[in-house]
């Protein structure tokens, strides 16, 4: 898989990989479809977890600083942690992820030493967590100029991730 012009094309080995003339938003728009049209059990209709008012203040406050739909830092927030600001991941390659947007300290060494995190730990901190992790999709849409290379690129762009983005893109439904 390369990326060329900003569009995704992608070596077509099977009947069920995309093919070279359809977009993935496209594609992503029919599994998303796809999957609220079966009896999978869906986001639509499923109740917002709750979120302190210290969350909101904060998504609010990054949306509006970096140009970042509020709803799609919730989504993130959703699938990353369940709004846990304590919430902790280790991952395979060693790194961890920390707090509500889960940020890896060693992925982002540079953003690190720009905003003065000296230990992992200040990751947990809300305020701090969400202004790094808004950051980071930011960047990310800076890049590739596409939200959904955005989310990919934020839990990995060489990852094998689309499930990951397709719920994401589900969740926000919840937020609007």
């Amino acid at each position: 898989m390369r990326i060329e012009n900003q569009h995704l094309f992608l070596k077509v080995t099977r009947s069920k990989h995309i093919p070279n003339s359809q977009s993935f938003n496209e594609v992503l728009g029919d599994a998303i479809r796809d999957i609220q049209e079966t009896s999978l059990p869906s986001t639509k209709g499923t109740t917002k977890p709750h979120i302190t008012e210290a969350i909101l203040q904060e998504v609010r406050r990054s949306a509006h600083k970096y140009g970042v739909p509020q709803e799609l830092i919730l989504a993130i927030i959703q699938q990353e942690s369940s709004f846990n600001p304590m919430a902790y991941n280790k991952n395979k390659d060693g790194t961890e992820d920390r707090g509500l947007m889960q940020v890896n300290y060693q992925h982002n060494i540079k953003l690190m030493k720009e905003y003065g995190i000296e230990d992992p730990n200040q990751l947990y901190d809300i305020k701090t967590n969400i202004e790094i992790g808004t950051r980071i999709l930011y960047e990310n849409y800076k890049n590739f100029k596409d939200w959904i290379m955005a989310v990919k690129a934020y839990n990995g762009i060489r990852a094998n991730n689309w499930e990951y983005v397709k719920s994401v893109f589900e969740k926000i439904s919840l937020y609007r």
